[in-house]
């Protein structure tokens, strides 16, 4: 039987977002559907600990090296990751998170997520950018296959790197709502936290310190509603707070939460307001529409693919605009209720065994192809 090896050096858990739910959620469909295929996941010390509360039918080595130190992971991943696969009998490598090894004894694929490094380059570290560049160009011309989480990304990946576009296979991500054990324990969870009380009415929206997740823009939108008393809804942010950021009356921040105190508060709001410009999947529409939450989102990069026609949408450039589709939704409660039940059928075109039966297909074609 052939191994595949999981390259996993990247994540950090808590940290790395959507990154670390795709990883989660296509290891629960590679446990789900049949495959000839034998994993062994590589791990660095941060993630280890998620293979002890995960129950994986998967080998596991555990690396010496930790992934908030990015150039030890890098040089890690270069230079000792492919012995190790040589020597675990890895007959193909698949790297989750942007970069991989690039000299291998074997074949390789590469999730690329996005190139979020080339639209707000300027907004991160010169080094931090730089290495990105360099590490995901090069896997990107040396991996047998790119696969990427939409076709708004995929397209990005052509037009970027000049390359075949049969070499970037599209396998979109799904909701973790009905995959993660952390809901088995979430209404314990909630208990004994005051961060997830909050004052009805509310909406939510997902905050992150970077800026194309466009939270001050919306943020002012709100405030504009506030003044002229057009909404009574509270708005709640989930996540990392960017610290420059002038918080509002009626305006709550609940910081990092675990995933079932997330889930908890996304149950409990009237609706999502998603307003990033730029996105390589968008997935957190999709666990509000898996909660029963109805959803605005921007009329921008992948989202229009994701939401499909169970949202309403808005000119994420526009405060305007944002502020009308708040207050159709604050008003309306039929309309949430029409966007509720789009949004469980729309989920339902989502799945993470059908991600990971994509994924099988590509080991099958490159695999195959050696044997032509």
């Amino acid at each position: 039987m052939m191994r595949i090896g999981l390259n996993l050096l990247y994540l950090i858990p808590d940290t790395v977002g959507g990154t670390e739910t795709y990883a989660r959620g296509l290891l629960y469909g590679l446990r789900n559907v049949e495959s000839k295929y034998e994993f062994i996941v590589f791990l660095n010390q941060e993630a280890s600990a998620m293979f002890k509360t995960e129950i994986f039918p998967f080998d596991t080595v555990v690396c010496p090296v930790n992934a908030v130190h990015r150039h030890e992971r890098y040089f890690y991943e270069q230079f000792v990751l492919p012995k190790l696969a040589k020597r675990s009998g890895v007959s193909l490598m698949h790297s989750l998170g942007y970069t991989t090894p690039l000299r291998l004894h074997c074949p390789s694929v590469v999730t690329v997520h996005d190139l979020n490094y080339r639209a707000f380059g300027d907004q991160m570290p010169l080094t931090r950018r730089l290495a990105l560049e360099f590490f995901v160009g090069m896997g990107i011309r040396f991996a047998q296959k790119i696969i990427t989480v939409s076709d708004f990304s995929k397209h990005e990946i052509i037009r970027a790197y000049a390359i075949d576009e049969r070499r970037v296979a599209v396998t979109h991500e799904a909701p973790l709502v009905h995959y993660s054990q952390d809901e088995a324990i979430a209404e314990g969870e909630v208990k004994d936290t005051n961060s997830t009380v909050m004052p009805a009415p509310y909406f939510v929206a997902f905050s992150s310190s970077s800026p194309h997740k466009n939270i001050s823009r919306l943020i002012e939108a709100y405030a504009s509603l506030r003044r002229s008393k057009s909404i009574k809804h509270s708005l709640v942010l989930i996540g990392h707070t960017p610290r420059d950021l002038s918080i509002e009356a009626e305006v709550y921040s609940t910081g990092y939460l675990t995933r079932g105190k997330m889930l908890k508060v996304l149950r409990g709001a009237d609706f999502l307001v998603f307003p990033s410009y730029y996105e390589g999947f968008g997935l957190p529409i999709l666990e509000g529409m898996a909660c029963g939450v109805p959803v605005a989102c921007s009329r921008a990069a992948s989202l229009p693919e994701v939401a499909g026609d169970a949202a309403i949408y808005f000119d994420p450039f526009s405060k305007e605009d944002i502020a009308e589709a708040i207050e159709q939704l604050s008003r309306d409660s039929d309309l949430r209720s029409a966007l509720k039940k789009k949004g469980y059928c729309n989920v339902q075109r989502f799945s993470w065994d059908e991600t990971a039966k994509k994924t099988l297909a590509v080991y099958d074609e490159i695999l195959e192809s050696l044997g032509d």
